[in-house]
């Protein structure tokens, strides 16, 4: 068969998936795609897998969904909780200042491209595809503020990757802080979200401990 023909029948698949929906196969896609051919041994299966999820991202088309001339009624998420807690040799105020400003999260946070402080209340943020394949956007807003206690925030209700964190600031008594942080990310989009999030969990959940034991790090190294 001539590639002509082929881009003609392809050209002429059914649109069944959705804009987000087909972003987020491209996505998944990417990552898993990835993930089977940097890891050792090579992944062939998994490397198939994501094939077939970037195609079906960027020609818009779902075999599974055609045969059942419906999407699926009931869909999974998957969810990434990465909890974990440190204690720096500043004082709560430091701390707590710092943090208060998200500008300064990626300065430790190896996992975020960036964030921009919009107002008061809102940021943009930008998290980074594993791999170097790009980024993920979303805007966020504060939801609890108490100075020297808590910052809690979450994602806008229209972001593609959903994110709750919360930041809770004790004072240790002895002139440090002991900081207990709580990220979560929610991937929506059943078996699409739930195939990124097994991929992006481990490396997460590894990444943002680093990240804050690299916070500690930064503090006391006389960076903040």
């Amino acid at each position: 068969m001539k590639a002509q023909e082929v881009i003609s029948r392809l050209s002429d698949l059914e649109v069944n998936v959705g804009n987000t929906e087909r972003l987020l196969s491209v996505l998944s896609g990417s990552v898993l795609l990835y993930d089977a051919l940097v890891k050792k041994p090579k992944n062939l299966p998994g490397a198939l897998l994501a094939g077939f999820m970037i195609f079906r991202g960027t020609s818009g088309h779902c075999f599974g969904y055609a045969l059942l001339k419906d999407k699926p009624k009931v869909e999974k998420s998957k969810n990434i909780l990465i909890k974990t807690q440190i204690i720096i040799d500043k004082p709560v105020s430091a701390v707590y200042d710092f943090w208060r400003n998200f500008e300064n999260l990626p300065l430790f946070m190896k996992h975020l491209e960036s964030v921009d402080v919009l107002d008061d209340e809102t940021s943009e943020w930008r998290m980074k595809i594993p791999g170097n394949l790009g980024t993920i956007p979303w805007k966020a807003a504060i939801i609890k503020d108490e100075k020297d206690k808590e910052i809690r925030w979450r994602s806008f209700s229209d972001a593609l990757i959903h994110n709750i964190g919360s930041v809770q600031f004790f004072d240790n008594g002895d002139g440090r802080t002991r900081l207990y942080v709580i990220i979560a990310y929610y991937l929506p989009f059943g078996t699409i979200g739930e195939t990124i999030g097994k991929v992006l969990a481990p490396i997460l959940e590894n990444t943002i401990e680093e990240d804050i034991k690299r916070c500690k790090l930064h503090f006391e190294s006389g960076l903040a």
